[in-house]
């Protein structure tokens, strides 16, 4: 037994199976952008200005107690200023970041006003902020005592 299909009972069959996937409900979803949960966020200010005549040094530490472990943004504004003598050293001021022994950010200005960053994964425990300073005072001029101002801004993410 042989079956005849016309030309119309084959548009019949194919016209369902070309149109199969227009006919689709399925929508795309949109991706989402994955946004990192800030954990926490801490400042840390610091600043100093000389008004003594001979060098004089300034030290401070601060320790930052990190809740949680993530990803670490650090950014400082460091501002310094100190006076060119010819009777001692130049002042200046040295700013360092570490957690335990390994140093994870140092700069040491003596006149300058930057902005500096940076950013470490897998971060947990406690982070220690140094800073060490020497400056003085020219009173034959008419500039300011010796200065730096710092202002730290620290946040955990994961």
């Amino acid at each position: 037994m042989t079956t005849k299909i016309t030309i119309a009972e084959m548009i019949a069959l194919l016209l369902p199976l070309l149109f199969a996937g227009c006919l689709s409900t399925t929508a795309e979803l949109p991706i989402a952008s994955y946004e990192p949960e800030l954990v926490q966020s801490a400042n840390d200010n610091q600043s100093y200005q000389y008004w003594n005549e001979l060098p004089l040094g300034m030290g401070n530490i601060s320790e930052i107690a990190l809740n949680g472990s993530g990803e670490l943004t650090f950014t400082l504004d460091l501002t310094g200023f100190f006076h060119e003598t010819s009777l001692w050293e130049r002042g200046y001021v040295n700013y360092t970041v570490s957690q335990g022994n390994e140093t994870l950010f140092s700069v040491q200005v003596n006149q300058s006003i930057d902005t500096y960053s940076f950013v470490k994964e897998n971060m947990s425990g406690n982070i220690t902020i140094e800073i060490q300073s020497t400056g003085s005072d020219d009173p034959n001029d008419q500039k300011p005592g010796d200065y730096y101002i710092s202002k730290a801004t620290i946040e955990l993410k994961r």
